[in-house]
């Protein structure tokens, strides 16, 4: 049967209307599912409901894509890249994305059972934080509110003609005032994701306070805040954005463990983020040093910055023991939210909390660049919850 023909090449490129190409799509799942039918004992029911609702929502197109992708960096069949996704999926609870980016194809069981997947990270959110309180990470006011004593810097809260109280030049005059003596401030949006909507403002160019605000009004700002001044020693490694640190924590009932820690380091543009032109690489936990080359979501693997030229790998972060210290302070605050990746920059004066993450990317600490033996991250997630992931 060849896989489903390899999933019908070329089918999405056939004549035909939408709604037959909708029907082949869907019977491709149907009949997908069964193809992996035999491996039925081999895995629980959780894993099967969690294949089969990743089924129902899979691109098949995209998956083909990956698996092509796959196909031609590694020499395997297309057709046997495709089922091994899928028995990735059921025995690994891996994404087909996890898959790729994480080269699977390269890793035996032993191995493969190492990876935090898709699947596995989910239950961590699921199982560590409370969906009531997720909110409070998602709404950068309400979060900088609750988290103020980890911030280290002024801000201020937009508000809206819809929001109770609202009184345009009373909200002015409080920006005017917060704008004094700052030649820039940061816009961000109230729940914005991986830098976007993030714009850095000069108060100066602007007639008025009002004619400021009802600019951030127009581009939909949730707050601003005074600017990070960065560390002279992170500068070193590019110093037109703010080079955060991602360092992931667990609260186990109140026993707070650092499980992984990133740098991630901006490149040509005003912010650090990795899907925004960013590079990152992990940081050593005990001692603070970069271990490895950074990587870019192409791939491109950087021994040097190729901006600044500075060496990745060895490089110290600054105040290394007092970011881990604020990272394991902060998630003491909301137990109830477990599982949290804090973005802290490092100023002279010591770390600031940035923002925190309630659903922390599984991906970014396991890529291959950073995983040279094929073993993933996972036993330091289960040492830190003190048993399997379920």
């Amino acid at each position: 049967m060849r896989l489903l023909g390899e999933f019908r090449k070329g089918w999405l490129k056939r004549d035909g209307n939408a709604a037959r190409r909708k029907m082949i799509a869907l019977n491709d799942r149907t009949r997908l599912t069964g193809l992996l039918a035999f491996k039925k004992r081999e895995i629980n029911m959780g894993k099967a409901k969690y294949i089969v609702s990743r089924l129902k929502k899979m691109n098949i197109s995209s998956m083909t894509q990956l698996a092509a992708k796959v196909s031609e960096r590694s020499g395997k069949n297309k057709a046997a890249v495709l089922l091994d996704m899928c028995w990735c999926g059921l025995r690994y609870q891996a994404g087909y994305t996890d898959y790729e980016l994480f080269a699977m194809e390269r890793a035996n069981e032993r191995q493969r059972k190492t990876f935090v997947t898709r699947g596995i990270n989910d239950k961590l959110v699921k199982r560590f934080n409370d969906k009531g309180s997720r909110h409070i990470f998602v709404n950068k006011d309400e979060f900088n509110e609750v988290f103020s004593a980890f911030l280290h810097r002024e801000w201020l809260k937009i508000k809206y003609p819809s929001d109770a109280g609202y009184d345009e030049a009373a909200e002015a005059e409080k920006l005017a005032g917060f704008c004094d003596g700052k030649d820039e401030i940061v816009a961000k949006p109230r729940d914005g994701m991986c830098g976007k909507g993030v714009e850095m403002i000069k108060p100066d160019s602007f007639d008025s306070a009002l004619c400021l605000y009802k600019y951030l009004q127009d581009i939909s700002a949730g707050i601003v805040e005074e600017k990070i001044i960065q560390h002279p020693t992170m500068n070193l490694l590019y110093p037109d954005s703010i080079n955060t640190l991602r360092i992931v924590t667990i609260n186990n009932g109140g026993s707070v463990s650092v499980v992984v820690a990133l740098c991630r380091i901006g490149n040509g543009g005003r912010v650090d983020n990795f899907l925004n032109g960013g590079v990152m690489t992990r940081v050593s936990i005990e001692t603070g040093r970069l271990l490895y080359d950074a990587v870019d979501s192409q791939n491109n693997v950087y021994e040097k910055h190729p901006v600044t030229g500075t060496v990745f790998k060895g490089f110290l972060i600054p105040m290394w023991d007092e970011c881990k210290k604020m990272a394991c302070e902060a998630a003491a605050v909301l137990p109830q939210v477990g599982y949290v990746g804090w973005d802290i920059a490092v100023t002279p004066n010591g770390p600031v909390l940035v923002e925190g993450n309630e659903f922390p990317g599984h991906c970014l600490y396991q890529l291959p660049p950073h995983t040279p033996d094929n073993y993933g991250l996972l036993p330091l997630f289960e040492k830190a919850i003190g048993g399997k992931v379920r």
